[in-house]
């Protein structure tokens, strides 16, 4: 039986995938190092990483890490979210998505 519960904190990346962001995809993932996969996908040209993250506090300091990439124009969102603590607002360091939704 699958769990379909999303994780209480979370960092979603979203990265054009050509040739130059698999080399972006590289250093993500050299960030992001141990961190479990809620989920990764591909489809149109996208590839989509959804990390779990144990705490909002570590969820903010690996986005201070990630956020040195939003000059790359093959990052296409960044963003750290918080699920299920209406205390905390989500903070989105990057969205140039064509269809805002998320």
């Amino acid at each position: 039986m699958f769990d379909l519960k999303l994780p209480d904190f979370e960092i979603v990346v979203w990265i054009n995938y050509n040739a130059f962001g698999k080399n972006l995809e590289k250093e993500i993932l050299a960030i992001t190092g141990t961190l479990e996969f809620d989920e990764e996908m591909e489809t149109e040209g996208i590839k989509s990483y959804h990390w779990v993250v144990p705490s909002w506090v570590e969820t903010l300091v690996l986005g201070g890490k990630l956020k040195e990439h939003i000059d790359n124009p093959n990052l296409v969102l960044l963003k750290l979210k918080a699920n299920y603590d209406s205390a905390i607002q989500d903070v989105t360091l990057k969205d140039d998505r064509k269809y805002k939704k998320i």
